[in-house]
Order: structure tokens, then C-alpha cells, then sequence
């Protein structure tokens, strides 16, 4: 049994009309964010360290659907 997944746009998201922070907040836990960050450590041009992280922020019902199994 698959999920399915819709990607929707930052405009879908942002373009609901509310002015709350609140409800900006929980219309990206609704339909759920990728946030990918990157950090380079570099010293005379030289790469020493990289870190690279990428969350997924949603509501638990997103991540998984309650008829699947734990």
C-alpha cells in the first residue's frame, strides 16, 4: 500500500488568506515542508567540513496514515 504524495508550491501554501502566524504554521504542518540546509567550513579555499541536513516537517497523520501498521 503506497502514499500518496503531492507537492504543492509555495504559493498554494502561503496564499490562504490567513494573517496568523498560527495558521501559517499549521497549514505547513497540513500539507508538510521539506527544509534542506547546507554549511560549508572552508579555510584558504580549501573544504574541510560539510554538513547537510534535510527535515521533514508535517503532521504525524502525514508521515503515516493511520491504517498502515507500526
Amino acid at each position: 500500500m503506497g502514499v500518496e504524495l503531492h507537492l504543492a508550491t509555495a504559493d498554494e501554501v502561503l496564499c490562504s488568506g490567513d494573517d496568523r502566524l498560527v495558521d501559517l504554521v499549521d497549514g505547513l504542518l497540513h500539507h508538510g515542508v521539506v527544509v534542506r540546509g547546507e554549511l560549508w567550513l572552508t579555510v584558504a579555499d580549501v573544504d574541510l567540513v560539510f554538513l547537510g541536513v534535510d527535515l521533514l516537517l508535517a503532521a504525524p497523520h502525514k508521515i503515516r496514515p493511520a491504517d498502515q501498521p507500526t
